[in-house]
């Protein structure tokens, strides 16, 4: 029977021997007993202040306040069971801050390329991770976003700015957490641009208790960021344009529905003691090539302008045939329910608005099956009249 390969552990270690620190004593010192060295040994160097003040120690183990474990400091390696970006940030700061100028890398494929990404911004080298085209240009991007700040005293220190840099996004039922973006703000449907860098399914927020989830990894010009949410992945396989890894993305959320999932139960101790149902939101996601949302926006200004002729418009724009059918359908409703001409056409025109809103949003253009006449005996072989609806189109 073959023998099972065991799975690498996310970790960090110095390339090569580690080397002794210069206030190592010599063994011929008499102060450097065998009990000293052994002590050395079990002792990691210190953590830097500003590691251990985003998580909580306990002996070598390091956990978020949830209670989740961040990540083990065995001196020589760190280890972690998280793809999280703020843990692998903060391990190449340790290594950083003890002097390993060479790191070498294992684990799943995310961690390292992550890893291998925050080590070389730190300036170290790395093994164990090959980086493509893509990671390169993405390294050097951040490298020239980091020069220009550095030329602004205001912006160089800032924390904010530091924190900005790799923003994570609760995308629909995940919990919000501080120092991360509401999902409200991204429910309003504004239009995240960027960089796409990464996405893929996986444990909210990399850790390995959470439940699965999606996310998304844009570079855009306020920094990474990370958004997640369950609908991403169905967004990405209805995509229109089929966005790739490297391409410029526009990522919006057009509508929150209402469900019902199961929370987590924690004690004080942050362990999971049950679950329980919790009533929230999931938001309704669509991503495609940021050109796709720059022709959106054309096309809904053709349909805010009321001397244009429908039949031009669609001939110019043949996705909009069925947002032209539903402004024909306002416009009969007007005709026989609003005496007032004026209602009539303030009516229409808030219609016409709302389309080309949703128009202008990149949501689906649902198509209109316009009523048949009663006394017809046959079918309508209108091209605006199909006689099936066909998929959706955006």
């Amino acid at each position: 029977m073959a023998t099972p390969v065991p799975t690498l552990e996310n970790a960090i270690r110095p390339s090569g021997r580690p080397s002794r620190a210069k206030s190592t004593p010599s063994r011929d010192d008499p102060a450097d007993s065998a009990a000293a060295r052994k002590k050395r040994a079990a002792d990691p160097p210190p953590v830097p202040d500003e590691v251990r003040r985003r998580f909580v120690q306990v002996g070598r183990k390091y956990f978020f306040p949830d209670g989740a474990r961040a990540f083990t400091d065995r001196g020589q390696r760190l280890t972690t069971p998280s793809e999280n970006t703020e843990v692998i940030r903060s391990l190449v700061t340790i290594a950083h801050a003890r002097g390993w100028n060479e790191i070498t890398v294992t684990g799943t494929e995310r961690f390292r390329k992550e890893a291998w990404f925050e080590a070389r911004l730190a300036g170290l080298e790395v093994r164990g991770y090959k980086p493509g085209d893509v990671e390169h240009e993405r390294l050097v991007r951040a490298l020239g976003r980091r020069e220009q700040q550095s030329d602004s005293p205001e912006t160089a220190t800032s924390p904010k700015e530091r924190a900005a840099r790799d923003r994570s996004v609760p995308g629909d039922n995940e919990p919000s957490s501080q120092g991360t973006e509401s999902a409200e703000k991204l429910a309003r449907g504004s239009l995240i641009v960027g960089r796409l860098i990464d996405h893929g399914a996986a444990t909210y927020r990399h850790q390995a208790r959470e439940p699965m989830s999606y996310f998304v990894k844009l570079e855009t010009e306020r920094g990474e960021r990370t958004i997640w949410g369950v609908d991403l992945e169905r967004a990405f396989k209805e995509s229109l344009t089929k966005p790739q890894i490297g391409e410029e993305v526009g990522l919006r959320a057009v509508r929150q529905d209402p469900v019902t999932v199961k929370a987590r139960r924690r004690d004080a101790d942050g362990q999971v003691v049950g679950d329980q149902d919790l009533d929230t939101h999931r938001n309704r996601w669509i991503i495609e090539k940021h050109a796709f949302f720059e022709a959106r926006a054309a096309a809904a200004e053709i349909v805010r302008n009321p001397t244009i002729d429908p039949r031009e418009a669609v001939r110019q724009h043949p996705e909009l045939a069925s947002a032209y059918l539903h402004l024909r359908g306002a416009e009969e409703v007007a005709a026989r329910r609003i005496r007032d001409p004026e209602d009539q056409r303030k009516f229409v025109s808030l219609v016409r608005s709302t389309i080309a809103d949703s128009v202008e949003r990149g949501e689906p253009l649902q198509p209109v099956r316009l009523r048949k006449p009663r006394a017809e005996p046959t079918k309508s072989t209108s091209p605006l009249t199909p006689d099936r609806d066909p998929s959706p189109a955006r």
